[in-house]
């Protein structure tokens, strides 16, 4: 009973800053999988000439990644948004214990 009491009351503190919690999974997964992105961006820009390449990298991480935070923040706010309140908690937690664990596979920790 503490325990749920606990937890809702976790969730009513967290109801206010779920737009921030969902920019920083975003922000995460782009951090762990953003060297993929640049390897996908790189193999087609291999053969361009060096300022083309250095405009397209530039272009790729203002324009590229904010659109992809821009696009995708609000589908992780949808998608916490539609778990009971109860659960909430527990799924932000599980989520970056995930990312967590991602990222030590991918080395970054």
């Amino acid at each position: 009973m503490i325990f749920l009491d606990l937890n809702l009351r976790l969730a009513q503190l967290l109801q206010p800053h779920l737009q921030d919690v969902s920019l920083a999974l975003v922000a995460t997964c782009l951090v762990i999988y953003g060297d993929r992105i640049n390897g996908y961006l790189k193999r087609m820009v291999s053969s361009w000439i060096f300022l083309a390449r250095i405009a397209a990298f530039i272009l790729m991480c203002t324009f590229g990644y904010g659109l992809l935070t821009l696009w995708t923040q609000p589908l992780f706010l949808w998608g916490i948004t539609q778990v009971d309140l109860v659960y909430r908690p527990i799924l932000i937690l599980a989520c970056f214990c995930v990312l967590g664990i991602l990222a030590e596979r991918k080395r970054h920790l």
